[in-house]
């Protein structure tokens, strides 16, 4: 008897104080509502790896008046909406790491953007291009103030309607020469043109004279080799740099070198 005549006790004095304080039970149920409304939609959202791109493009793709256990639930549907960016390479999104404040209303979004490298004109209009050969917004004048690299210009890229397989070859083939290239000769690529058999014409920063590299299946001297040879020969023709209209190593074991005419 003694336990539930000490709960009526307490109901009863609970219920006084009910009565006697209406404005105080109030405000506590308010308060109570504003905290639950705080743990259950209040959310911290962090972003890593943006360089291009200003965070306020990923916020706007943002469900931020979700709850927080929506969040939990559509982490997936949040990553693809992000990545349809044509900017973005990778993205997940996650916990923060911390305390249970951090695990359960702080979200972190990890971003992998796409690496601008080419500047191509593909059929007629201008692209930037990332490493990997995929395409990613066409060019603008505003855009350039945008990036914070220079972009390699590249020229003679097959259609890209017509011919999308040709085109991945051979931005596949300017990748791997802008790594072996810029290795091996110690100098940056500024510019790429695809030539007939394979060929490559390049054009460096600091060289005011085409380089022309045997790029293809077929070549008889790995790329490697011709950027060594193209160093060796930079280095000993450079006092004549302002002779020359062009450097050829697309033959077996020779590098070419053609000098102006006087009407050049």
């Amino acid at each position: 008897m003694r336990v539930p005549f000490t709960l009526l006790i307490t109901a009863s004095v609970v219920t006084l104080h009910v009565l006697d304080n209406p404005h105080g039970v109030r405000d506590w149920m308010t308060q109570a509502r504003v905290k639950a409304d705080k743990v259950w939609n209040e959310k911290e959202v962090r972003v890593e790896g943006l360089r291009t791109l200003p965070r306020t493009e990923i916020e706007r793709l943002l469900p931020l008046d979700r709850s927080v256990a929506w969040w939990k639930m559509q982490t997936t549907s949040i990553q693809g909406k992000i990545a349809q960016n044509p900017w973005i390479g990778e993205v997940e999104v996650g916990s923060c790491e911390g305390g249970v404040r951090e695990a359960w209303g702080c979200f972190l979004i990890s971003i992998k953007e796409r690496q601008p490298t080419f500047l191509a004109l593909v059929d007629n209009a201008p692209w930037v291009i990332d490493r990997g050969g995929s395409f990613i917004v066409p060019y603008s004048e505003n855009l350039s103030a945008q990036l914070k690299v220079p972009l390699v210009k590249v020229a003679g890229l097959a259609s890209r309607h017509s011919s999308p397989d040709v085109v991945r070859v051979q931005l596949s083939a300017a990748a791997n020469l802008l790594d072996t290239i810029e290795k091996e000769v110690r100098r940056q690529v500024r510019g790429v043109e695809f030539l007939s058999h394979g060929d490559l014409s390049v054009a460096f920063t600091d060289v005011p004279f085409p380089v022309v590299f045997a790029a293809g299946v077929d070549s008889a001297v790995p790329l490697a080799e011709q950027g060594k040879r193209c160093a060796e020969l930079l280095k000993r023709l450079h006092d004549r740099f302002a002779d020359i209209a062009k450097v050829d190593l697309a033959f077996d074991r020779v590098g070419v070198v053609k000098f102006k005419t006087p009407a050049e």
